[in-house]
């Protein structure tokens, strides 16, 4: 690779390392609760609407005017000509159109953030954030601020109006000139929410007329002094915006890029004067990755407390309390139904008692359990949980027990434990509250349960939450020393093969209380620090900062091993510039898998295809390499030539052949991973393959075969 590439791609590194700077500001941010959303034209569009300039086309074309001219203008000059009912008929039609499926609407929704903003007319917002169980207020109008639902979780300001009411949106000239005096609340509270909130702006152009009203907004919020950090995801202005390849090398194309270019780099500049940092992207897929990251980050953090006990039994904790103390008091746990007790039902007194009351009169699980909540806030973990009998309550216990925290009883509820109670639900609600919960978290704890229900044939809760656990794809912990149904879960998960090193502490027989404690919390730091970097190298993997993409197919069962060995090659050569972006993962159904790899491929060039004895026969290496082939990927065959395998010469050729039938190109050739020393070469093929066929973009993508 030459020292120009080398310095483009430290370049687009650069830019990346500072994209996710700005969003892990964004995330402590949001932490902290002081995060708000104002979305553009931009965001609607995957939902099948229009921008602006598509909105007004028809009307360009009616009145025999360029495009490209102020569109508030364009809509002063028609209502000039035509009266306003023309425009308000242009809206309702367009918005009367039934929403498509928008990913990035999605995972805005699924964020703990309470303010959206937004000059969309359409329900598009508001719809999604319902659809995520949560009570949504709109404010279209100044009367609108009169009226509080006081069940709301979220609240929606349409600075420009809404779609049912297009006489009252806001679009021409005029609409703009007497803005203040027809919605002037939202001038003003925007301007306060300006200085006292942190700001993602998403779906704007650098040319987005609604954006000069946000600037004019921010400029005039502090007097000209500085604002606090907000931050904008706008799309690189790019060549392929004006015109085919053709029009760019014959006409003025090429000339209107740079000078577009140019006015985008003026306009971040001016933006970050106001407070204003833009995070740009290539594509809008991309947002999607950056959002998908914020949502991990806030979730990292979240651990679900699942567990329970059966007050009325005989010995309600099993043998935990026996297996390292004496018996000691027990009156902690009450021996009435607390099936699921509800938290808000104890009064301060109760609380600041509980809190308060000194270890040494609690048994080993009591104690256990009390230290646990405890060390999680202690340790930056947020804690969710459905509030388990014998369990929930000590956990709270222990929260409020957190010193290093400064944490007062009165925020427990909204800051370090997120508590929904279960009981006097009917069975489908509790599935629905507990998939919520379990879906805020990125790890989940198993304490206890009740065995009778799962020996009687009914799923317990603690199992019924192990599930959803699962299925979310959650970091899970079941201590197995607390017996009961932990120790069951733990027993399946060993069976399965799917208890990390990081846990195997929990295969140790009577650990002390405080042991446990300690390697719980270890487990969850270490699988939050690895998250972290997976996040971080997805994203890199979505910008695709490197010049040449490779694509690593291979037979999951068989040739992982080879395929990770690549892997840490790719990765660990300084002079290499290929790079590992995504893990291998095993997805449940056959269209994940297939969108999977379609998404890996628009982003290589290059496809290694590892083979060993079964691996044409595989469905998805099949489909790989079709799709490798029909998008003009290179192709590097390499032969995995185990002792395993046992390749005779004849079995080569008939794998050759194979090959070169399905590739059409007499010319492919087929590299041995153990008689070529793979390890030794496999970054001086890809670049052979590079510099004779002037590969470009993406990354060095790990395949994924079941």
């Amino acid at each position: 690779m030459d020292y120009i590439q080398k310095i483009e791609n430290d370049r687009l590194k650069q830019i990346m390392e500072q994209n996710i700077s700005y969003l892990d500001n964004i995330a402590e941010q949001m932490k902290l609760g002081y995060v708000s959303v104002f979305a553009g034209a931009g965001l609607s569009i995957e939902s099948g609407y229009v921008d602006w300039k598509r909105l007004l086309a028809p009307l360009c074309k009616q009145m025999r005017l360029d495009a490209n001219v102020d569109l508030t203008e364009l809509a002063q000059y028609y209502k000039n000509q035509y009266g306003r009912q023309g425009l308000n008929d242009v809206v309702f039609n367009e918005f009367a159109k039934i929403p498509q499926s928008n990913k990035n609407v999605s995972w805005l929704a699924r964020l703990p953030i309470k303010e959206y903003w937004t000059t969309n007319y359409d329900d598009v917002l508001e719809r999604t954030i319902g659809e995520q169980g949560r009570v949504v207020e709109t404010i279209i109008n100044q009367e609108s601020f009169k009226y509080h639902d006081p069940k709301r979780d979220v609240v929606v300001y349409k600075m420009h109006g809404d779609k049912r009411y297009p006489d009252d949106v806001v679009l021409t000239r005029e609409d703009y000139q007497r803005y203040d005096d027809n919605r002037q609340l939202f001038t003003k509270l925007l301007s306060v929410e300006l200085v006292s909130r942190t700001f993602l702006f998403i779906g704007f152009s650098f040319n987005d007329p609604n954006l000069e009203r946000i600037l004019s907004i921010a400029k005039s919020s502090l007097n000209s002094r500085t604002l606090p950090r907000h931050y904008c995801f706008m799309r690189k202005v790019q060549i392929t915006d004006y015109g085919t390849d053709e029009e760019i090398q014959t006409g003025d194309a090429f000339e209107k890029f740079i000078q577009a270019n140019n006015y985008q780099k003026l306009r971040i500049k001016d933006m970050a004067n106001y407070g204003i940092y833009t995070i740009l992207i290539d594509n809008f897929e991309q947002i999607t990755g950056m959002l998908k990251y914020l949502y991990n980050k806030h979730i990292a953090d979240n651990v679900f407390v699942s567990g329970g006990i059966d007050p009325r039994g005989k010995e309600a904790y099993g043998g935990f309390n026996r297996s390292q103390a004496e018996p000691t008091d027990l009156s902690r746990a009450e021996p009435t139904d607390l099936s699921r007790a509800e938290p808000t039902g104890l009064s301060r007194a109760e609380l600041t008692g509980l809190s308060r009351a000194e270890p040494t009169g609690l048994s080993r699980a009591e104690h256990f359990l009390t230290d646990l909540g405890k060390a999680l806030v202690d340790n930056g973990f947020r804690i969710y949980t459905a509030f388990g009998a014998g369990v929930g309550n000590y956990i709270l216990s222990g929260v409020i027990n957190s010193q290093e925290n400064g944490l007062h009883n009165s925020d427990v509820a909204d800051s370090k434990i997120h508590i929904s109670s279960l009981i006097g639900l009917e069975e489908e609600e509790r599935k629905i509250i507990r998939k919520r919960l379990i879906g805020q978290c990125s790890s989940t704890i198993f304490l206890f349960g009740r065995v009778k229900d799962e020996e009687n044939g009914k799923k317990s809760g603690i199992w019924q939450e192990y599930e959803i656990a699962e299925e979310c794809g959650n970091f899970m912990i079941p201590v197995r020393e607390t017996g009961l149904s932990a120790e069951r879960i733990f027993k399946e998960l060993v069976e399965k093969g799917k208890v990390p090193d990081s846990l195997l502490f929990l295969k140790n027989n009577h650990m002390k209380e405080e042991e446990l404690v300690d390697g719980i919390i270890e487990a969850l730091k270490e699988y939050r620090e690895k998250e972290g970097k997976r996040l971080k190298d997805e994203l890199f993997s979505d910008i695709g900062i490197d010049s040449t993409g490779v694509f690593i197919s291979y037979h999951y069962d068989i040739d992982s091993g080879t395929a990770k060995e690549i892997t840490k090659i790719v990765n660990e050569d300084e002079n290499s510039h290929y790079m590992v972006v995504r893990e291998e993962q095993k997805k449940k159904d056959d269209e994940s898998i297939r969108q999977w790899i379609d998404k890996m491929l628009k982003k290589t060039r290059i496809t290694v295809l590892l083979l060993s004895r079964q691996t044409l026969e595989r469905e998805y290496v099949s489909y790989e390499l079709n799709e490798s082939l029909s998008q003009g990927h290179l192709l590097l065959p390499i032969l995995i030539d185990s002792q395993e395998n046992d390749f005779s010469e004849e079995d080569e050729i008939i794998f050759l052949r194979r090959l070169r039938e399905a590739a059409k190109n007499g010319n492919l050739e087929m590299k041995k991973w153990y008689r070529e020393e793979g390890e030794k070469n496999i970054v001086r093929w890809l670049d052979e393959m590079s510099a004779d066929k002037n590969c470009f973009g993406g990354n060095c993508v790990r395949g994924m075969l079941q």
